[in-house]
């Protein structure tokens, strides 16, 4: 292989700037996606040191991703054939006719934060075409990729604020809403909700600390919601003592005694979730997984989704909400200084959407 290949390039600067055995099977996994995009461009009459286009090159990939980026069934022996190759692999036979197959939205959306991460590594100069499609110029104005159709999952799936507050009001029990109200309130991921320690909570402050364990640095989120201040403190002074194991575990979420975990595990999140949704009457869905399960609309990542949306309609700088949301933006580096973090944290709890 040249040692110009910009890919295997990649995968060496990747390694030595994460310092970690983690790395190297994530690295495995961006190299597969973003040859895969090479492969693509280049039966385009491009590659993947060329200038990338948002509509033409980036969300076409996602489409054909989506569509027929697995490959083609062989019609003589249902083997996946390689989207690149002509015949099947294993009996030879011609799969033009084959039937496309496409891959998940968790693959995809994989694949896309491979190429992200190609360009700010291989790339720091040129503008990133991931972020430009997430938001566009220098000060932070947001994209309307918000403006199309929301029960699709082309577009960005968020809900109203109505739907919200139906939604908390359909969760069982205060924890269940309280979750339901941190998650939409803060835009944290469900992982980083279950990792909360009591430590990292200040309701009185309304911040919150989430910790990065790739960086081992914390993240500083503010909240705007006074009910949210107010159900937290009661969470923590009553009704989280009363959980079971909570004698016993320094975090927020004790766990509910299924499992050897020590906190509250992601499956039982989503589920919280996805059942309010559906006692509220505001779940859809949008098809199955590869594994055949029911895709819902109204998940956790959802509620990332609303907070960050009701942040842009409040005029919140797109920068600022991507550092709240552990992203990086067009005009953010991978290390961000505590300035930086500090404004972001401000500016959302002064300006953040208030469930």
């Amino acid at each position: 292989m040249s040692a110009l290949d910009p890919i295997e390039s990649y995968r060496e600067s990747y390694v030595l700037r994460s310092q970690s055995d983690a790395a190297e099977n994530t690295v495995k996994r961006h190299v597969r996606h973003l040859r895969k995009f090479n492969s693509w461009l280049q039966d385009r009459g491009k590659d993947i040191t060329d200038d990338i286009e948002v509509e033409n090159d980036l969300l076409r990939f996602r489409r054909w991703m989506k569509r027929r980026g697995a490959g083609t069934k062989c019609p003589a022996c249902e083997t996946i054939a390689d989207p690149f190759e002509a015949d099947c692999p294993d009996c030879g036979a011609d799969v033009a006719e084959g039937e496309p197959v496409g891959y998940s939205e968790g693959t995809i959306k994989n694949a896309i934060g491979a190429i992200s991460k190609f360009f700010q590594i291989q790339r720091p100069e040129d503008p990133n075409p991931v972020d430009q499609w997430e938001t566009t110029g220098s000060d932070g104005k947001w994209s309307i990729t918000t403006e199309k159709k929301r029960a699709t999952r082309e577009g960005v799936f968020y809900l109203e604020p109505d739907e919200v507050e139906r939604l908390v009001e359909a969760a069982d029990g205060f924890r269940d809403k309280l979750i339901i109200r941190m998650l939409v309130s803060t835009g944290m991921r469900r992982s980083e909700l279950i990792s909360l320690r009591l430590r990292d909570v200040e309701p009185s402050q309304k911040r919150i600390r989430i910790y990065e364990r790739k960086n081992d640095e914390y993240r500083k989120l503010g909240f705007r919601s006074d009910k949210l201040a107010r159900h937290l403190r009661m969470w923590i002074d009553h009704h989280r003592t009363q959980e079971y194991g909570a004698d016993e575990s320094d975090y927020l979420f004790p766990p509910d005694g299924k499992g050897d975990s020590d906190h509250l595990g992601e499956t039982v999140v989503r589920d919280i979730v996805v059942e309010a949704a559906e006692r509220a009457g505001i779940q859809d869905d949008y098809g199955t997984d590869a594994m055949g399960r029911t895709q819902h609309l109204v998940t956790p990542h959802a509620l990332r989704a609303t907070f960050a949306v009701q942040c842009a309609k409040n005029n919140i700088p797109a920068p600022m909400v991507k550092e709240a949301l552990g992203h990086h933006s067009l005009n953010v580096t991978d290390i961000y200084t505590s300035v930086i973090d500090d404004d972001a944290a401000d500016m959302i709890r002064r300006d953040g959407p208030s469930f």
